[in-house]
């Protein structure tokens, strides 16, 4: 009779209980502190139900705890289930068994992840049985606990297989370790490091914006941070059975592979070492590039200084790690060929500057975005309420727009901020061409050098109405409407009422449409704040400025404007004099010392009388770049506060006082 082969060994099966199953049963005690007992606590405390509310997801409770299992016990698992292929002995014993190295290769990896599946198994069925027993349906449902156990087991199936891929590489546990959460974090930190090179590198590389879309999805690691704040959709589940699969099959191939030998080698294949090496020199190159540019304000010199810091000590690391040994000053020859290698692709990349002169012609545009933040989300709706601004299409705008960028490329080697204290502001352009692609430019400016530029763009309708999100809702979708002061009182009227919400935004709409674009640079954060709630995670925040003749006539007319604006009666008196910066050269400016010192000028200007009091509080704005302060002492209020005047906003019985 042909004898029968059974697909299980007794034997291995027996083998993996007794190295790992230890594992799996701290895997089951973790969570079951964490869900079932944790519920039990919860729900059976008559003192605390009223005070509980419904969860997002089943990862709210004690997430510290399942995070810290979730990240550490599939790793943990893939180690020491892969353990005898790091140890010599054990290697060549496991490998001289009459059994195929597949099967050795598919009893380890398989009890790996039934020992990762059972688990949560048994805690699911616990929590479904806990939901009927204790009436749990107020606070999640039947559906929430299928979601848990499907996000759970595949993540963690996913980064057990990647734990044994990795361990298929090496020949160190510990190395197999250091590099699983590495090669876990690599797709979101090497793209991190990159696209921040690239904006030192490239005048004009938009980092910030690439770097606010999903980056947290490109590692799992990340991804599992975020399990109690956001639910997985259907595809990225899908997403990780894909990968798991993917990284049992690799492995699988590797395993057939990999010589019994190279165990106790850091890199397991001779070939990968290579990529090993300089993947490091790399990576460490980058850092360093990041760090210094980062504590040097971008300093060109400090930037490359971390250049070749970096990739000095991670290539010397990296061979340390191949040769076991400290003794790797001798073989530096990669790097110099790496040094210079690296050196004439950069010069090549500067010297072309193909990529920072490219302004699209006017007859390529299709729409442009013009925006001081690169916050600009291609699918707003994925981002909670966060405005983006809608693109302009109008031909003269457009070409105002191109004519704004053209001059700050040509503007590259310009040191704006020279004088060490201008504003730094954000330049965003995002052009939509006519033949379906995308130029993308982020500038850091000093705003002050372009203000004829911006002034064209601003005080067009359809930027207006495209940058300002009050014009893209109808007053049926606000909920009410907070008009809070800025004084001491904190007064603040609620507006509810329908017809009055529609009369605000319309004021409002009108306003933003006719103010100046002097005056919404020049007032801000000392004006009243107006504040539309549509929903609870949605509102939107815009300051009463003075310039808004129509909302402040309005609330004149309903006998609001005293609730919520500084009264003159509320302010005792008021010092004006010459700002000198210089003096009071620091990051937040001491009003009392500027107060202090005002006393002993005879040059600076008292003011009580309440009629020239109003005009101060109607036409002070922000920015300590003007030319003249202003300190408000209010009635029964110990500290003073600071305005500011600029020549064209500054009362005419001030210019007359202070020559």
């Amino acid at each position: 009779m042909p004898s029968k082969t059974s697909l299980f060994n007794k034997e291995l099966i027996l083998d993996i209980l007794r190295s790992t199953g230890w594992i799996s049963i701290v895997y089951f005690l973790g969570l079951t502190f964490a869900l079932p007992i944790r519920m039990l606590m919860m729900y059976t405390d008559d003192n605390n139900m009223h005070h509980l509310v419904p969860v997002r997801n089943l990862f709210e409770y004690d997430y510290a705890i399942q995070l810290g299992l979730l990240m550490v016990v599939p790793i943990l698992l893939a180690v020491f289930m892969f353990r005898y292929l790091q140890v010599k002995p054990a290697a060549d014993f496991m490998h001289s068994l009459p059994v195929r190295r597949e099967k050795i290769f598919h009893h380890y990896a398989l009890a790996g992840m039934v020992g990762l599946i059972l688990p949560v198994a048994i805690i699911a069925a616990s929590v479904f049985f806990l939901h009927g027993a204790l009436s749990l349906d107020r606070y999640f449902g039947s559906e929430d606990i299928v979601y848990w156990a499907a996000a759970t087991v595949l993540l963690s199936l996913l980064l057990f297989t990647a734990g044994v891929f990795v361990g298929m590489m090496t020949g160190i546990s510990a190395v197999q370790a250091v590099l699983t959460y590495i090669f876990l974090v690599f797709p979101a930190g090497i793209t991190l490091m990159v696209f921040y090179n690239l904006k030192i590198l490239l005048f004009g590389f938009p980092s910030d914006y690439y770097m606010t879309i999903n980056l947290e999805k490109l590692s799992p690691l990340t991804t599992a941070a975020l399990l109690n704040e956001r639910i997985l959709q259907g595809w990225e589940l899908l997403l990780f059975a894909a990968l798991t699969v993917l990284l049992y099959c690799m492995s699988l191939y590797l395993y057939k592979r990999r010589k019994i030998e190279s165990s106790t080698e850091a890199i397991a294949f001779p070939k990968l070492r290579f990529l090993f090496k300089y993947g490091v020199t790399f990576c460490t190159m980058l850092v360093g590039g990041m760090y210094f540019g980062e504590v040097q304000n971008n300093s060109i010199g400090w930037i490359v200084f971390g250049y070749v810091i970096g990739a000095i000590l991670g290539y010397l690391a990296a061979e340390m790690v191949l040769q076991k040994s400290w003794r790797v000053l001798g073989k530096v020859k990669g790097l110099a060929v790496y040094g210079v290698a690296v050196a004439i692709l950069l010069t090549i990349v500067q010297m072309l500057g193909i990529y920072e002169n490219n302004v699209p012609g006017q007859e390529e545009v299709k729409s442009v975005i013009l925006a001081d933040t690169p916050h600009i989300y291609p699918r707003p709706e994925n981002y909670g309420f966060n405005y983006s601004p809608a693109p302009i299409k109008g031909e003269d705008n457009i070409e105002a727009v191109r004519k704004l960028h053209e001059q700050i490329v040509s503007d590259k080697k310009v040191d704006q901020f020279a004088g060490g204290e201008e504003p730094v502001e954000t330049a965003f352009f995002l052009y939509e061409l006519k033949n379906g692609d995308k130029v993308i430019r982020q500038y850091r400016i000093n705003r002050l050098l372009y203000e004829d530029f911006y002034k064209s763009i601003h005080e067009s309708e359809e930027y207006r109405r495209a940058s300002n999100e009050i014009f893209n809702i109808s007053p049926e979708e606000v909920n009410h409407l907070t008009i809070t002061s800025n004084g001491p009182s904190n007064h603040f009227v609620t507006i509810n009422m329908p017809q009055e919400i529609k009369e605000i935004i319309a004021a409002i709409q009108s306003d933003i449409l006719q103010e100046s674009y002097a005056d919404s640079r020049y007032f801000g954060y000392y004006q009243p704040s107006i504040e539309v709630v549509i929903q609870k995670d949605h509102f939107i925040q815009l300051n009463l400025n003075p310039s808004y003749k129509k909302l402040n006539k309005w609330l004149e007319d309903k006998g609001l404007i005293e609730k919520v604006k500084v009264m003159p009666e509320e302010v005792s008196y008021v010092q004006i004099g010459k700002y000198e910066k210089e003096k009071h050269d620091s990051f937040e400016v001491n009003v009392e010392q500027i107060a202090h010192d005002f006393e002993k000028h005879a040059d600076v200007l008292k003011v009580t009388d309440k009629k020239q009091i109003n005009e101060i509080l109607n036409t002070a704005g922000m920015g300590d770049k003007h030319q003249y302060v202003a300190v408000l002492h209010f009635e029964g209020r110990v500290y003073p506060e600071l305005l500011y005047f600029d020549e064209e906003h500054t009362p005419d019985f001030i210019k007359k006082a202070i020559k």
